[in-house]
């Protein structure tokens, strides 16, 4: 029904959607961090409430200026709330701004579930609260202004936003009980004020007197205050309830189930390529770097898998989250305790998806020429530190990390420590010698921190090597054949590549989670400044986790100066321990350069890739759930249509008279009143109008006598007439009746029940 409202019904409308929609924006804060998804999501929400109200009124109402004004204010506003940072001044929309907002309508929507949060930094995922704010605002509002009997339907795009908001959020909800509390208690105020508004509006259209007297009226008036009272109370208990009860280990969100498109399977072990950047790149600058701490290091990739040829991350599956890496924006916020560093990076002849960086990053912010294909193709690991660019860093890219730096344990406290108990994937092999060798030097202490101390100090009792010209030979790579091999000789020879993959499988052989790290320090320590970075300031390390530290670095390399310039020692003999099982397959050969990858990430290959089954499951679940508790409602309800349809479009207009009586004793019937039988029809109006004064039962039930039991049929135009009337008995009861009654009649069938007694009845 078309609504004619008052400025101040329209001003109270408008008010109510400003406070619903303000309310659900705060629902996408855990994902995104600071304020710009507010400006994003309420400033879309603000321009669907303006589009709701001019097209609701006037020569541009209908839904198709709607949907035209939906458009235009995307395209004219959307630049500036979603995509601010390619705005022209600020102000202005930018071809690459529309461009961003073009794709985002599409592509935003899987980057926000794959994206760590906050997302904030994204340059194109803001489109998804201003987009789902706009929509939904615009339709709500529309509605709200349009229909006066079922405004409530105005809240189900409401409950549309509210669902997106959680869906595509975190676990974590931001102020639920205060949230949800708000949005039930202005709702059901707002529901509340559009009944009684339409009540007197049904008064004032029928012209009914009320025949209570006016202690009687202001009783009901009391009820009805009482009532909506207990409503709103109700609402917030509810509300307040499920926020607690819904707490973030039981929260299910869209992101649980969409996997980051990040497999760095795909890529080659960066330890593989160790010994190449010193072949190669020993006295030429990698990168130029300021700010480091003095004792920091610069961090490449973590390693915690050895699959029997190299060491690699883990995959996302496997024990570790080593290899767990999501898509960030320039804001990380890594929640970690530590000296705060702020370090500045331009790379030279690095190349590489490995993005150097030191402690956890806060954020990461890139410049130059191609500092938007950068941003928008980091991703980080929150567990481990590690950052990679897909697109791939080259000589003139630059970039700031903001880090928090981890404080490491001084000896002393390493006495003391505990190793923490953190899974890590297990080596597909330990090789045999290296098994016997930690048995004989990991075993013996008196605590775990004393044998690993033991293992640390007698690796560095071996010989350092490169293999390179005028060096001990010392072959590169770390399979579990070469590391066989490096203990079947009476002194151990190697570098860092090496000495740490030894280090890591005695370690997990007693029992210490272990994992290798990859990354870049001079041997002296950063000096305040700028410091030229070169091959030879590339190293490996071992980490282990102790209780109250985290990841700790341990070094087991011997110094670089402790050389063995011999003839190639003397292989022992075969020792006799269990047979060594052989390594799994590799499926491709490793790459040992340390050359740029091919950039076979791109945001492109992951939105060719994506795997929309997840999502369309969970919607369909959802939607098949609230289809499965509405059906009592939906069925009984094209029941009662169809009684109805079939009443009004009777051939004897006598027949149809009689339908929408029976349409009135119906409801009444429905609605919890005893209407008698066998009783004349006099009888059953004064019984009804008794009850619902302003029904106008008695009126209409001499109407239909006359009509049925008169000499001539009555006129068509009077029939018509007749059941517009027979509508508004039936919503003036409905109004008369209390929340509970109207909601217990839309799943009675007291009606069918008493059609059919009486049928049996005139048998």
């Amino acid at each position: 029904m078309r609504s004619s409202q008052t400025p101040l019904q329209i001003a109270i409308n408008v008010t109510a959607m400003l406070i619903l929609f303000a309310l659900i924006t705060m629902t996408f804060q855990p994902v995104f961090g600071g304020w710009r998804f507010f400006v994003a999501g309420f400033g879309g929400a603000v321009l669907g409430i303006v589009i709701g109200l001019l097209t609701s009124r006037g020569s541009l109402q209908g839904w198709l200026y709607t949907a035209a004004g939906v458009v235009l204010a995307y395209v004219l506003f959307g630049v500036q709330l979603a995509v601010p940072s390619t705005a022209l001044w600020h102000v202005l929309p930018s071809f690459e701004g529309l461009r961003e907002l073009m794709l985002g309508a599409v592509f935003s929507w899987k980057g926000l579930l794959t994206a760590e949060p906050p997302a904030e930094g994204f340059p194109s995922l803001l489109v998804v609260p201003f987009l789902t704010m706009l929509l939904c605002a615009s339709v709500a509002t529309t509605l709200a202004l349009r229909l006066r009997r079922h405004g409530s339907f105005a809240l189900i795009p409401v409950l549309i936003a509210l669902v997106v908001g959680i869906t595509f959020g975190t676990k974590i909800a931001s102020f639920p009980v205060a949230v949800g509390v708000a949005l039930a208690g202005v709702a059901v105020a707002w529901l509340a004020w559009r009944s009684k508004i339409h009540r007197d509006a049904l008064a004032k259209e029928t012209e009914l007197e009320v025949t209570a007297g006016r202690r009687l009226r202001k009783d009901l008036e009391r009820k009805r205050f009482l009532g909506a009272i207990a409503m709103l109370a109700l609402a917030s208990i509810g509300a307040a309830g499920v926020g607690q009860l819904v707490n973030p280990a039981g929260r299910n969100v869209l992101r649980d189930v969409v996997e980051p498109p990040i497999e760095l399977a795909d890529y080659p072990s960066p330890l593989a390529g160790y010994r190449g950047w010193l072949k190669n790149y020993s006295d030429e600058t990698l990168m130029t770097v300021s700010g480091m701490p003095a004792d920091a290091r610069l961090g490449l990739a973590t390693m915690d898998y050895h699959n029997g040829e190299v060491y690699t991350v883990g995959g996302a599956d496997d024990e570790s989250a080593a290899g767990s890496f999501a898509r960030v924006g320039d804001v990380i916020g890594v929640q970690q305790s530590g000296e705060e560093a702020t370090v500045s990076v331009s790379i030279d002849g690095y190349s590489g998806i490995w993005l150097p960086s030191t402690g956890f990053a806060q954020s990461i912010e890139f410049e130059g020429d191609r500092q938007q294909a950068l941003q928008t193709s980091l991703a980080y690991n929150g567990a481990t530190g590690s950052a990679i660019v897909l697109n791939g860093l080259q000589t003139g890219d630059s970039y700031e990390v903001h880090a928090i730096v981890p404080e490491y344990p001084d000896v002393d406290d390493l006495k003391q420590a505990t190793i923490s108990d953190v899974a890590v994937p297990k080596p597909a092999a330990i090789p045999d010698e290296i098994q016997a060798w930690a048995s004989e030097h990991g075993t013996n202490g008196s605590t775990t921190m004393e044998n690993i101390t033991a293992m640390q100090i007698q690796l560095q009792k071996g010989a350092f090597s490169h293999g390179l010209e005028n060096e001990t030979t010392s072959l590169a790579g770390h399979s579990s054949f070469r590391m066989d091999s490096m203990f079947k000789v009476d002194s151990l020879v190697g570098d860092d590549e090496q000495y740490a993959v030894a280090f890591a499988f005695a370690l997990q052989y007693i029992g210490v989670p272990a994992r290798v790290v990859m990354g870049m320090y001079p041997d002296e320590g950063f000096e305040s400044g700028s410091v030229e970075l070169t091959g030879d300031d590339m190293h490996a390390w071992v980490e282990i986790p102790i209780e109250g530290f985290g990841w700790v670095p341990f070094d087991a390399t011997p110094p670089e100066d402790q050389t063995q310039i011999e003839p190639d020692p003397v292989p022992k003999p075969e020792p006799k321990p269990q047979v060594l099982q052989p390594p799994q397959p590799i499926e491709e050969p490793v790459e040992l350069t340390p050359e740029v990858q091919p950039e076979g990430g791109t945001m492109d290959d992951e939105e060719e890739g994506f795997d929309w089954l997840p999502i369309v499951m969970t919607v369909l679940i959802v939607l098949l759930s609230i289809l499965l508790l509405l059906s009592p409602f939906i069925i009984i309800g094209l029941m009662k249509l169809s009684r109805r349809k079939k009443r009004r479009n009777a051939e004897d207009p006598s027949a149809r008279l009689a339908g929408g009586w029976h349409e009135i004793v119906d409801q009444a019937v429905d609605l919890g009143l005893e209407v008698p039988r066998g009783v004349t029809r006099t009888k059953v109006a004064a019984h009804v109008s008794e009850r619902y004064p302003q029904s106008r039962a008695s009126d209409i039930g001499q109407y239909v006598d006359t009509g049925v039991f008169g000499p001539q049929s009555p006129p068509e135009d009077e029939v018509e007439t007749f059941w517009s009337d027979v509508d508004r008995s039936v919503e003036a009861m409905r109004h008369e009746a209390s929340f509970w009654d109207r909601l217990k009649s839309r799943l009675s069938v007291r009606s069918f029940m008493r059609n059919r007694s009486a049928r049996r009845r005139t048998r």
